[in-house]
């Protein structure tokens, strides 16, 4: 098999709100557009795609197996700080043991969670 990996795809009820969260939030761009219900984000050249879908996303974080997406950081708390004030839903609002360092979990309007991650030095 000669594959790559081209980009990850975020199922969302709602276009507008998730690229509200994702770019004001998060920090992505918006690419393009592809019709109504689907749309392309990048943050430092990775492609992520919203897709427009009828039912939110019901998985408990610690209990199902799910793909999550990693966001790195350099300062986890002052990223918690500042998600706390764009009032994004954080699982833990203190950082996390991990072993590769710390980590936290906010969750978008529709329940998909996103790890934001400090590598220790």
């Amino acid at each position: 098999m000669n594959n790559s990996l081209c980009m990850i795809s975020i199922k969302v009820q709602d276009i507008e709100k998730a690229k509200q969260f994702y770019c004001e939030t998060l920090n992505f761009k918006v690419e393009r557009a592809y019709g109504d219900e689907i749309v392309e984000l990048n943050l430092d050249g990775f492609p992520l795609i919203l897709e427009k879908v009828p039912n939110p996303n019901t998985l408990v974080y610690e209990e199902n197996s799910q793909v999550v997406i990693g966001l790195k950081t350099e300062d986890i708390q002052s990223d918690i700080l500042y998600l706390t004030e764009k009032g994004a839903k954080l699982l833990y609002h203190t950082p996390q043991e991990c072993p590769p360092g710390h980590f936290t979990v906010i969750e978008d309007p529709f329940g998909n969670k996103i790890e934001l991650l400090e590598f220790a030095e």
